[in-house]
Parts: structure tokens; C-alpha cells; sequence
């Protein structure tokens, strides 16, 4: 047992003292609740209702996970060469596979770990160069912010720019619809052609109805006046005064005064007489007062021009009822037409104010996608490094450790091949133990040669 454990103690205790010292570096980071941990359904609404964010524990342990990434690693050794970190690993992988190998050691020197209920991360990474150590963990840091903006990059945005412009192109085929349906109709607008219309047709009703009432006023005013017109004559009698009895008395006081002159039987006063009957004769008896003569009657004249005028009154009434009466059924028959035509236009547009309302959410969630990207990729928003890595001052060492458990290692196969050795012999190895064996004593004993 002794020659066993020996060598193999010599062994571990060689390999244990030729251990280097191991530098480890440590940094801190917050990480704080972002829009990138926050679920947004697609039907999330901007007053927060569909928003879903996981709890402190389950957050800090995904960014560890983040931080723990074999693309981080890969990332971090890219920035500083495995040949520089890992010389040995480095000689000798094969080219298809150093980064695995590289991001592997990586790893396993890693570690990271936080306090339940703390946002603050811990990373560590060992080395056997402080600087190194430093190094590589600063650069394990910045890969994993890079990284962790590369993976909650919400690629959503394109997807909503995309839908944004199906809405666009919809809307733009509603809005041609709309133009063909209100072209081919002879619309131009149709809630204000309806108004247009209902107001015309009121006024329209209410012309026909004062037309109505002025048409049956003249109407009767008309009967009126032929009733009227009926009882009074077309001519009267117009009295025109003369000078008849003047005549005949000039004519008496003239032979008086040549009679009182000249004497009764005077040739003159004679010829006077003979005048005087002659006159007396075609002037006739006495007893009128003057020439009567007949004309048309002023009062008959004046119902004939009242019966015209009311007349042509009365037939530009009608024609102003006729057209009234032809404009309310081409207004009703226009009104009929506007409301079958409603229903569809009112389903064009509708369809076009979701078109509109599409648009407007998919437009608002695509640049608010791509804020929280660009807030993201800058990395200024959820993680913030509380402490950089810098080289440790003093490294610690495995040597007592790997001592030890090289010793132990070295008894634990020492006493195993002991074991083995005795359970593989077929007698007993001295006579006293084949006295304690046999409970017998021992007379003699015979040494092999």
C-alpha cells in the first residue's frame, strides 16, 4: 500500500504546486423593468390594458441567462482573440470548432449570480492574467448589452408598416369606389345633397300651399266679378246740355227791340217773325233739357278689366301650381333614389373609417416599436453597468486545496489495491492469522521459496 501511495502523493503534490494563481474580476449591473419585458398584445390598447411584466426574480434571471449566452462568449473572444485569452486551446482545436471551444472555457470560467429580490447582477470572471480577467469580462459585458439589444429588438415594427400599407392600399381602392359609386349615381355629396333636398322640398310645399290658397282666392274673386258683370248693362245714357231756349229767346228779344224801333208791320220785324217760326219749327216744342246721347258704362269696364286681370292671374297660378306640384314629385322621387343609393355608399363608408382607424393604430404602434427599439439598441434604457471590471490586485490559489485532494486521492488508492490484494488471496497470509481464523493453534510453519 505504502509503494502505491507514494508515488501517486509525490504526484498531486507536484501538480498541485505547479498550479498558477487564479485572478477573477468582477462588475456590476441594474437592470431595471423596460418596454422590452413588457407584452404588448396585439389588440393592447395605449391606456396599458393587454400589457403583461414578469416578475424582479424572473427578470434579473433572464439577463443572466442573456449574459451567460455562448453568442456572448463567441462575441467577447472575437473582440480579443482566443489565441490571446486561451493560447492552449488555441494550438490545438481545429478551425470548424475553436469557437465553441473558446465560448465553452469562457463559460466555465463565468460566473454570474444575484441576490432574490435585487435588480443588481454579479458577474465574475477567472483567469490566470488580471488584466486579462478585466478584460474579458468588460468585453462579456458589452457583447451582452449588444446582444440583448440585437434579441429584444421588436421586429413587430416591419410587420405593422407592412399591414399599414395593406390599410393604405385598401383605403385607396374604398376611395376609389366611393368616386365611382357617387360619379356614376350623379352624386357629389350625399348627406348634404339629402339636406339640400329636404329643404327644397319644404320649401317647394310650402310655395304650392300659399299658390293653392292664392289660386282658389282669385278663383272666387273671378265667380264675383261674373256674377257682377252679368247685372250691369255695357252702355248708359249720357245727358249732354244745349242752347235751344237761349236761341229762341235771343231771337224774341231781337224783333221785340226792332218791332219798339221799326213798328209791327216793318219788312224787318215781318222777316224776324218768319225767322222765329222757322226756328221754332226745327227746334220742336219745348220741354227738354237738353240731347241725349249713349255710351259704353264706366263700371262694366272697369269688372271686364278686373275679370282679365284676375283671369291670367288665375292661369299663372295654375301653371305655378303645376310646376310646384312636378319639382315636390321629382324632389320625392330623388329622395326614394337617395335612400336606396344610402345604404351602400354608408357601407363604403364605413369600411373606409376602419380603414382610417387601421391606419392610424398600426402607424402609432409602428413608431412606438421603433422608439423602444432605438431606445434599446442604445441600451440607455434597462441596464446600467454599476461597477466596470477592473484587474484584481491579489489572486487566489488552488495548490492547498489540489494538495490535499491529491493526497487523499493517493490514500483513498493506496488502501483500494490493498483491499484488492487481499480479497484476491487464496490462503492466510501469517500463522496467527490462521489461528484467530481456525480458533486451532499453529505447530509449524513452512516459508515459501
Amino acid at each position: 500500500m505504502l509503494a502505491i501511495f507514494t508515488p501517486l502523493a509525490a504526484v498531486a503534490l507536484a501538480a498541485a504546486v505547479s498550479l498558477p494563481d487564479s485572478y477573477s474580476a468582477s462588475s456590476r449591473m441594474l437592470v431595471s423593468f423596460g418596454d422590452e419585458y413588457v407584452y404588448r398584445s396585439g389588440a393592447a390598447s395605449r391606456d396599458g390594458l393587454g400589457l403583461i411584466s414578469p416578475e424582479i426574480d424572473a427578470l434579473v434571471q433572464s439577463e443572466a441567462e442573456l449574459l451567460r449566452s455562448p453568442a456572448v462568449a463567441e462575441a467577447a473572444l472575437a473582440e480579443l482573440q482566443l489565441a490571446r485569452v486561451y493560447p492552449s486551446i488555441a494550438r490545438r482545436c481545429e478551425a470548424a470548432t475553436c469557437a465553441q471551444q473558446g465560448a465553452a472555457a469562457v463559460l466555465h470560467a463565468l460566473e454570474v449570480g444575484s441576490t432574490p429580490g435585487n435588480l443588481v447582477i454579479n458577474a465574475r470572471f477567472a483567469h490566470a492574467d488580471a488584466g486579462l480577467s478585466a478584460e474579458m469580462l468588460n468585453a462579456l459585458v458589452k457583447a451582452y448589452i449588444a446582444y440583448r439589444a440585437e434579441v429584444f429588438t421588436d421586429t413587430r415594427a416591419d410587420r405593422f408598416r407592412e399591414q399599414r400599407e395593406r390599410f393604405e392600399q385598401d383605403l385607396a381602392e374604398i376611395d376609389q369606389a366611393i368616386r365611382a359609386y357617387l360619379f356614376t349615381n350623379n352624386l357629389i355629396d350625399l348627406a348634404a345633397e339629402r339636406d339640400t333636398l329636404r329643404q327644397l322640398y319644404q320649401s317647394a310645399s310650402g310655395d304650392l300651399l300659399v299658390t293653392q290658397s292664392r289660386l282658389r282666392q282669385a278663383e272666387a274673386q273671378l265667380a264675383n266679378y261674373r256674377r257682377q258683370i252679368e247685372t250691369i248693362p255695357k252702355e248708359q245714357s249720357l245727358y249732354v246740355e244745349d242752347t235751344r231756349q237761349q236761341t229762341l229767346l235771343a231771337m224774341k228779344l231781337d224783333r221785340n227791340e226792332n218791332a219798339s224801333l221799326h213798328g209791327e208791320h216793318s219788312a224787318v220785324v215781318q222777316e224776324l217773325d218768319k225767322q222765329l217760326a222757322q226756328a221754332e219749327l226745327f227746334l220742336g216744342p219745348g220741354g227738354e233739357a237738353g240731347l241725349v246721347r249713349r255710351g259704353p258704362n264706366p263700371l262694366h269696364q272697369q269688372v271686364e278689366a278686373a275679370i282679365a286681370t284676375l283671369q291670367s292671374e288665375v292661369q299663372a297660378l295654375r301653371g305655378q301650381e303645376a310646376e310646384l306640384k312636378s319639382q315636390i314629385a321629382a324632389f320625392e322621387v330623388r329622395q326614394r333614389r337617395l335612400v336606396e343609393l344610402a345604404p351602400e355608399l354608408q357601407e363604403l363608408e364605413r369600411r373606409r373609417e376602419v380603414a382610417e382607424r387601421s391606419i392610424t393604430a398600426m402607424a402609432e404602434r409602428e413608431v412606438d416599436l421603433r422608439t423602444r427599439n432605438a431606445l434599446t439598441l442604445r441600451g440607455a434604457n434597462t441596464v446600467r453597468i454599476l461597477e466596470p471590471a477592473a484587474a484584481p490586485l491579489t489572486g487566489t490559489s488552488l495548490r492547498f486545496p489540489a494538495a490535499f485532494l491529491g493526497v487523499l486521492l493517493a490514500a483513498l488508492a493506496a488502501l483500494a489495491a490493498g483491499l484488492m490484494r487481499a480479497v484476491s488471496q487464496r490462503g492466510l497470509a501469517t500463522p496467527a492469522s490462521l489461528e484467530r481464523t481456525l480458533g486451532l493453534p499453529v505447530l509449524a510453519a513452512i516459508p515459501v521459496y
